[in-house]
């Protein structure tokens, strides 16, 4: 092989594992988001469950209008 074809082929090489670094960073960062909109959904279920369970719960007898 001669010489320019090695230093073509390393510099793909180096290209390549360059990208490769940049794609685990994202990756990375979209595992983290991932993560806290997890969290974030986690704790509104749990705020909505604890609202309903605090609420009386209304029959429908008492939903009727006034004029009943």
């Amino acid at each position: 092989m001669s010489e320019e074809k090695i230093v073509e082929l390393e510099e793909k090489i180096a290209f390549l594992q360059k990208m490769i670094d940049e794609l685990n960073m994202v990756v990375f960062r979209q595992g983290e988001k991932l993560e806290q909109l997890n969290s974030k959904i986690k704790e509104t279920n749990e705020k909505i469950i604890s609202q309903s369970e605090s609420q009386p719960n209304l029959s429908e007898k008492d939903n009727k209008p006034p004029h009943y």
